[in-house]
């Protein structure tokens, strides 16, 4: 995993190394297009974003990498978007409005089991048995600065903890809802 995250960086300075024109109409002013449409820049509190054509974004700060991703669903044409962690270890669902509606841990997978969430020291919350709970969790995971997984996974019945840096996370939000008008 550390190696996955450690390509994330290296291809992400190496574009925001790369000098660029700007855009007037980037998501920060400070935005520049460069290597084959790819747009880079720097959020207020420091992230560097980048903005790949198919829309895909990188948010990353200090190692911390979120990733957003929208999808457009091929019956209805709704573009339903998402923000997580670079190891998929928790992810913020928008689906189709910009706030988030469920946060899910993808690796939970074992039936009829369910899965933990908390964030600092505050008190765990259990999620359904898909390991989700309600979009609303999201205003306590932006007050903290970590947020701890438990989850079940098939075959086996035991638990596997994570811990997931939430230091970016206020700016993966803003750049799905941003990604998603696009």
């Amino acid at each position: 995993m550390q190696s996955i995250v450690m390509r994330y960086i290296a291809t992400f300075l190496a574009l925001t190394l790369f000098a660029g024109t700007a855009l007037a109409d980037g998501w920060y002013s400070n935005e520049r297009t460069v290597e084959k449409g790819i747009r880079t820049g720097t959020t207020p509190s420091g992230a560097e974003y980048r903005i790949m054509p198919d829309k895909s974004a990188t948010v990353i700060k200090d190692g911390v990498i979120w990733v957003v991703g929208c999808k457009i669903d091929p019956i209805n044409d709704n573009k339903n978007c998402e923000t997580h962690d670079a190891f998929e270890r928790v992810m913020v669902v928008f689906g189709t409005t910009d706030r988030p509606t469920e946060i899910c841990l993808p690796g939970h997978n074992f039936p009829g089991r369910t899965a933990f969430l908390r964030v600092d020291k505050n008190k765990a919350i259990e999620t359904g048995e898909d390991g989700c709970v309600g979009g609303g969790f999201s205003a306590q995971m932006l007050k903290g600065k970590q947020l701890v997984s438990r989850i079940v996974v098939w075959p086996y019945d035991e638990f596997d903890d994570d811990k997931t840096d939430l230091s970016v996370l206020r700016d993966a939000l803003d750049l799905a809802r941003y990604v998603r008008k696009l």
